[in-house]
């Protein structure tokens, strides 16, 4: 609750000018959904009054737009690949404010040390940063992490300032086969907000879900999903990052069906710097969904209001007395054309560059956590049979999802060797220098060389698809020297390296040239072969989640989703 002073209840009547005064606006009132004119006072970091003010320093917006800040949802920072101030900086100046995120990359990597690293990192970030702990870690056990984290663990960080509850549930089959580990972070959790993730989840087992006390989903690629998700009582935050792309299924499913918006909220799960850059945040999101056909204060609410509500946020999500001032300043409402953007009452920004960051010193455990086996020789042989059906990952173009397949492959003396589109992929074990190996063939990279990283979600063991063995172990063993990254391989030659040092997933500084870096290597990926339908990043990251249908591999082999087993 924030105090309110007698400065404040004096402004807020008119008796003395607001330290702040945005005059001549029209300002979206996201309660009853209209947009009146009006000046919006503010005194320190919050809104005291919408109405007729003076001020102590007025700004005159001629008539402009004053909306809330953007609200992200769910997120996890680390897919930027930056740390989280420096994508804040990047960020605010799209008018996101606020950041809802899971950490859950870091923390699979580097347990509680990784959690704590971005909570001091929030402090003193360009926009507001609250978490939700992550509730699988590892996300199951069925591969190698390089952390375990118990309900035991978790517990004493509820109730902290920036802690909003449990992190995204993917582990739903231990949910209803009533894993008494996942219970017990269930029940250390209950009555507050707790993310879920269940894709293409539905029926009776969906409701077993829900009744667990999960909250929220971000899972919804189907129209039919959207509506039985919505129906049993979650929460639906509409995602648009850079690999899953599920807002225009979850508008244009409700607004065929005439159904509200009032339990729909904006995230972007995981969206690369570039795409940022290009298209925006949380913004692209407001401006998807309005050219879908909802309407403005809609979705502007669906990507402040809403959000706030969800998560307890009582203090963000409206242009209101009592409100904390992120605000929006727009040139136009269904473009989402930002003119300035206000966090805690002050003018962060005026253009869409980015802020200037710097990030607080990472501890030096967390800058060493590339520990892999020697390769050995064979370590890439995959033998297969050559008068069988063999089970292939088939990918889904402009999804994380993919199929089972089952197809004769290529083989030569008797191992698999790559052709008719099928690539060989290999997960190695980067946490304990065990020596796994999970070896397997996808359908849809069709690459000429070799692309590998060590952020593989959500273990983050390193995953490398090639088409040669030679690339792929210089992939491989390069990587491992550089602490972790992105890798491109060719013909020998090492075409883009992006070097993340950080937990082998973020790095710490510059961010303008990981924008660089990260153009070539999705350029050099192009180069070799992935097609335009499949993002480079999320596409390879998360082959390694076995906890999205319907084929994983892990760094002990591959896994059927559907039956929750692997292949022998």
């Amino acid at each position: 609750m924030k105090t309110v002073t007698d400065e404040m209840m004096r402004a807020a009547q008119g008796q003395v000018p607001a330290q702040l005064v945005l005059k001549n606006a029209r300002v979206l009132n996201v309660f009853s959904g209209e947009i009146l004119p009006g000046d919006v006072a503010i005194c320190g970091d919050t809104i005291v009054g919408v109405g007729q003010y003076t001020g102590q320093k007025e700004v005159d917006l001629a008539g402009r737009y004053v909306v809330p800040g953007f609200i992200d949802a769910h997120l996890h920072i680390e897919s930027s690949m930056v740390t989280p101030r420096l994508f804040a900086a990047q960020v605010l100046p799209w008018g996101t404010t606020t950041l809802i995120a899971d950490p859950h990359e870091i923390a699979n990597v580097c347990g509680l040390d990784g959690i704590e690293f971005m909570r001091q990192s929030a402090r003193g970030a360009a926009c507001n940063i609250y978490y939700m702990l992550p509730s699988c870690v590892p996300a199951t056990p069925l591969d190698t992490s390089g952390a375990t984290l118990t309900a035991g663990d978790l517990a004493p960080l509820r109730g902290q300032p920036d802690i909003l509850g449990l992190g995204e549930m993917m582990n739903y089959v231990g949910v209803n086969g009533l894993d008494p580990d996942v219970h017990q972070k269930l029940q250390a959790f209950a009555g507050g907000v707790i993310d879920g993730h269940a894709p293409l989840l539905s029926g009776k087992e969906l409701e077993s879900y829900v009744l667990s006390g999960v909250r929220t989903e971000h899972e919804c690629s189907k129209p039919q999903e959207v509506l039985d998700k919505l129906r049993a009582g979650l929460y639906i935050l509409a995602r648009e990052g850079s690999a899953a792309k599920n807002l225009e299924c979850v508008v244009s499913t409700l607004l065929e069906v005439g159904a509200s918006f009032d339990r729909v909220a904006f995230c972007t799960d995981d969206k690369h710097l570039e795409d940022i850059s290009e298209q925006g945040h949380i913004s692209h999101n407001i401006k998807k969904a309005i050219a879908l056909g909802l309407d403005p204060a809609t979705a502007y609410r669906c990507a402040s209001y809403t959000a706030a509500h969800i998560y307890g946020l009582d203090h963000l999500g409206a242009v209101a007395a009592g409100y904390q001032a992120d605000l929006v300043v727009l040139d136009d409402l269904e473009q989402v054309a930002i003119h300035a953007v206000y966090h805690r009452g002050v003018c962060c920004a005026e253009t869409r560059a980015p802020l200037l960051a710097t990030e607080i010193s990472v501890p030096a455990p967390l800058k060493q956590t590339a520990h892999l086996a020697p390769l050995t020789d064979g370590c890439f042989d995959l033998p297969v049979p050559a008068d069988k059906d063999f089970p292939v990952i088939g990918l889904v173009p402009h999804q994380i999802t993919t199929q089972l397949l089952y197809e004769r492959v290529p083989s030569q003396n008797g191992l698999f060797v790559s052709g008719q589109g099928l690539n060989k992929v290999a997960v190695f074990d980067r946490h304990t220098a065990s020596g796994n190996v999970g070896l397997g063939v996808v359908r849809g990279f069709d690459l000429h060389g070799a692309i590998a990283s060590t952020v593989g979600h959500d273990s983050h063991n390193l995953v490398v698809v090639g088409d040669n063995d030679g690339d792929m172990r210089l992939a491989v063993q390069t990587l491992a020297a550089a602490g972790g990254g992105y890798i491109v391989v060719q013909d020998g030659q090492v075409l883009s390296l992006i070097e993340l040092p950080v937990a082998g997933m973020m790095r710490d500084e510059n961010a303008h040239t990981l924008e660089r870096q990260s153009a070539q290597f999705i350029r050099c990926a192009r180069q070799i072969g992935v097609s335009e339908q499949h993002d480079p990043y999320l596409t390879l990251s998360f082959l390694c989640l076995p906890v999205i249908p319907e084929v994983r591999i892990t760094d002990r082999g591959v896994f059927d989703v559907q039956r929750f087993c692997y292949f022998s």
